[in-house]
């Protein structure tokens, strides 16, 4: 069969979300990030990497009066000729740091030894063992403990550099293998190690790249990463000759301007005791209780976090109304300053897009007092990717509701990725699968609230239908999101004080066009929680309609679950938030799908099987998710202040799975199978039951049609463009609009989203009297086929979608305080590990009797893997 793809596979992560369930593991979240830079690592001579990246600094000391400055082709005195082999790594330490200060290479900083102490703005305790850091303005290293060690400053950390005493077992890279990366277990884990500190030093400051040096043993390597990938010179022993390359390295770089030595010049510190920083203070003092601007805002002034004034170039200066936003006469407009304090959100990993948002103040003009929502990412430079201002923009031309309204946008200039430019040079003859970054920010109208603070459930069904409806607004100008999920759904309280939701991030959005091609985007992620199932199992699989249809549903389940009454008792709440949406099926590209999530798309049915509890006995039936009218009594969490803090459970048993939709048959009573909610009466059904039953049933009949055993290449049905309908007319409280969604049939099918037409089957044999049971088989078999093909198609298109979700809005009545407490665990949550029960539930007769113990074989350990 064929599957059209995308040319790089989406890298969504699991551990790195702010979805994920739960703790997540340090190792599992360092793993990921070096799975982000995989394929992106090269490594060249230590002379040649010296010569690449700071030959601005050659040109500036050539230039320079030779009696304060040196030739750059002066080599300097190598200070780590005489450094005795350490002993320890707290060995290397102290004398690696003396050396570096005594030798006068970078007069305007210092090195300092910060192996212990982790740095107090972040809780993850991390702490590098050594630091190059500018004197001026003073890095927060504390106090020395009794090693004389001080603490680490992630938001001062120059260059950092990490000290390992074995130079091949805990080396992070390895040219023995094409891609330079390691395959030992010991190796993998340290490269993961530097990445987490790259990372932390790149949420702290703002960066363009970084380098870093690494002692390992008698050898020695540096490393500067952009977001485009890696650049590492081979290991060279730096007690020796090669050694004056690494001096070299400190005293050029030490030398070099701001913008040359990788940090932002577009951004300023901004202390709290300046004047600008007061004014951001000053803001906030008084603060109405509905305010949740300033609320948003006055929660990023976190002291132990660098304030900053952040320059945003404008490209808004000229719009074509064919074509899209464009700047004036090839002229960029001016500039607007922002100040922002700790980002409101911020992406996991140094290479990529590494995405931010803050609520930002507008200073352009004095005076002012303005907030908007300010992202700063690195977008894909590539001609089949738009910038997502102009998208934006083009949305708002045509009249696209519940979208950002754009302020001004603009690429970065002289801050690009450079890794992809030279990468060609030392893998001839390979496919780059790096990509092109270039600095851009963007600034919108509204700041809005994330969806998990929504009042009740109509509230949150309501943001999901005009997120929904944005989607198809755009989808009928030919662009499609390909990023749906918890987080780029929010809400919005509009002018006349109503709430609804905004669709926001359209960052990774794609043309119609671009869609039916494949291998056009050069590069894409998304977030793992939210994916559908086709599009986790083939990474490389084109986003379709579908599968944008299948986030939103997920979206809509991730909130209801945690947030809604139901029947499932928080103990089976939280691993099911686990196993649904962080599940993953391991392989050896990859992870795939769980079982949990692709087995509720493909059944239509989702169950939890309840813990046991020790006093229980017999089975514990399947309960199937059932939302509830709440009681009086009931616990309330209007105020969305409630968190509910867990204790370790086990994972759900497997479940019998429910027939499948569309058969003939019905699965025998048994103890496994779900049990029935608890009857409710008319007036108190919960309106999400009849959203839920409609729309696994046409998920279930697309993915059941996508089974192998079901596909029919040679039949294809056509949709019909909808009939006229009053979604722009719904709810007055969504502004008037003389819009209508009139979404065509959707041209871009994936070839397997649909088996035959629906005409086809039905017409085929009609008329026909059945002549043998297998005629009647045939017959029973086309009709079942034909009432999935039914409901798959409702999947084709939105109208189907929106008509229902706005029918249970409009006509249903919805219970007011159906929101609790939060049933997402903590971040310190784990799931209960597997144990072995006291007594055990062999039988005696399955167990070995003691005397045949002497017949057996000594035990054999199997071999350890090494690690070297």
């Amino acid at each position: 069969m064929t599957i059209t793809t995308a040319d790089t596979p989406n890298k969504a992560l699991r551990h790195n979300s702010l979805f994920h369930t739960g703790q997540a593991v340090p190792e599992d979240k360092r793993d990921e990030l070096h799975f982000m830079v995989t394929k992106k690592i090269s490594a060249i001579p230590p002379a040649e990497f010296v010569r690449i990246f700071l030959e601005e600094a050659t040109r500036t000391l050539d230039g320079a009066d030779q009696a304060q400055s040196p030739s750059s082709h002066e080599l300097p005195v190598n200070p780590f000729a005489n450094l005795p082999a350490a002993k320890s790594e707290k060995g290397m330490y102290a004398e690696i740091t003396k050396a570096l200060n005594d030798s006068g290479l970078c007069p305007q900083h210092i090195f300092a030894a910060t192996p212990h102490k982790g740095d107090t703005s972040e809780g993850s305790g991390q702490a590098i063992d050594l630091g190059m850091y500018p004197r001026h303005p003073p890095p927060n290293l504390g106090t020395p403990d009794k090693g004389n060690f001080l603490r680490t400053d992630w938001s001062t950390l120059e260059v950092g550099i990490e000290c390992k005493m074995h130079s091949t077992a805990q080396d992070p890279f390895d040219e023995s293998y094409i891609s330079d990366e390691p395959d030992a277990d010991s190796r993998r884990e340290v490269l993961g190690q530097i990445l987490a500190y790259l990372e932390l030093i790149a949420h702290h400051q703002q960066r363009t790249f970084q380098y870093m040096v690494l002692f390992l043993g008698a050898f020695a390597r540096i490393l500067r990463v952009d977001q485009a990938g890696i650049f590492v010179t081979n290991k060279f022993k730096y007690r020796g000759d090669d050694g004056f390359i690494l001096a070299r390295f400190f005293r050029d770089l030490a030398r070099l301007p701001l913008g040359c030595r990788g940090y932002d010049t577009t951004a300023s510190r901004v202390s709290p005791d300046s004047a600008e920083g007061q004014q951001m203070q000053d803001l906030v003092q008084t603060i109405t209780e509905d305010d949740y601007i300033l609320k948003m805002f006055k929660d990023s002034l976190n002291t132990d976090w660098p304030w900053w004034k952040l320059e945003v170039p404008d490209e808004t200066a000229g719009v074509d109304s064919t074509s899209g936003p464009t700047v004036a006469n090839g002229e960029r407009g001016p500039s607007r300053f922002y100040l922002v304090g700790k980002p409101y959100f911020q992406a996991p990993g140094t290479t990529g897009r590494v995405t931010r948002g803050y609520v930002a103040l507008d200073v352009t003009n004095p005076g002012t007092s303005e907030l908007v929502f300010l992202k700063d990412a690195w977008r894909v430079v590539s001609t089949d990717i738009e910038k997502e201002g102009v998208v934006l923009e083009t949305l708002k031309q045509h009249k696209v509701k519940f979208i950002p309204t754009v302020l001004c946008h603009g690429d970065i200039p002289g801050q690009a990725s450079l890794s992809q430019e030279l990468w060609p040079k030392y893998h001839k003859g390979k496919k780059c699968e790096l990509k092109a970054h270039q600095h851009y920010r963007l600034v919108v109208k509204e700041v809005c609230k994330p969806l998990d603070q929504f009042r009740n459930g109509s509230q949150l069904l309501l943001a999901i239908w005009c997120c929904l409806y944005a989607h198809g607004q755009a989808y009928k100008l030919g662009i499609i999101h390909r990023d749906i999920s918890a987080g780029n759904i929010l809400l919005f309280r509009a002018p006349n004080g109503r709430w609804h939701g905004m669709l926001n991030d359209w960052e990774l959005s794609k043309t119609r066009a671009q869609q039916k091609e494949e291998g056009r985007q050069p590069d894409r992620t998304g977030t793992w929680q939210f994916l559908s199932v086709n599009a986790l199992n083939n990474p490389r699989k084109t986003i379709v309609i579908q599968d944008e249809l299948e986030s939103f549903f997920h979206v809509l389940l991730y909130m209801a679950i945690r947030l809604l009454h139901h029947n499932f008792d928080d103990d089976d709440v939280r691993p099911f938030l686990r196993d649904y949406f962080d599940g993953c099926t391991p392989h050896s590209s990859g992870n795939s799908c769980g079982p949990v999530k692709a087995n509720v798309m493909l059944f239509g049915c989702i169950t939890v099987q309840p813990h046991r509890k020790d006093e229980e006995d017999g089975d514990v039936p399947v309960k199937e998710l059932c939302f509830l009218w709440p009681d009086e009594d009931a616990p309330s969490d209007s105020s969305q202040k409630g968190k509910t803090d867990a204790a370790e459970v086990g994972p759900p048993q497997p479940t019998a799975q429910p027939p499948f939709p569309g058969s003939e048959g019905q699965s025998d009573a048994s103890s496994s199978a779900p049990t029935q909610p608890r009857p409710q009466s008319p007036e108190k059904h919960h309106p999400l039951n009849d959203i839920f039953k409609t729309l696994l049933s046409w998920f279930s009949a697309y993915h059941t049609l996508r089974r192998p055993e079901n596909l029919n290449p040679t039949a294809r049905s056509v949709v019909q463009p909808p009939s006229n309908n009053d979604d722009a007319l719904f709810f007055d409280s969504l502004e008037d609009s003389s819009d209508i969604i009139d979404l065509e049939s959707n041209p871009l099918l994936d070839p397997q989203s649909d088996a035959g037409s629906e005409s086809g089957t039905e017409s085929e044999g009609s008329g026909r009297e059945s002549t043998s049971p297998s005629d009647d088989s045939a017959r029973a078999e086309k009709k079942a086929r034909a009432a999935l093909q039914k409901k798959a198609k409702k999947l084709r298109r939105h109208e189907d979608m929106l008509a229902l979700l706005k029918e249970k809005i409009k006509a249903s009545a919805w219970p007011q305080n159906d929101r609790r407490p939060d049933r997402k665990p903590s971040k310190r949550w784990k799931p209960a590990e597997k144990r072995i029960p006291k007594d055990s539930t062999l039988p005696m007769s399955l167990k070995r009797p003691a005397s045949a113990v002497d017949d057996l074989e000594p035990p054999c350990t199997p071999p350890k893997r090494s690690r070297a």
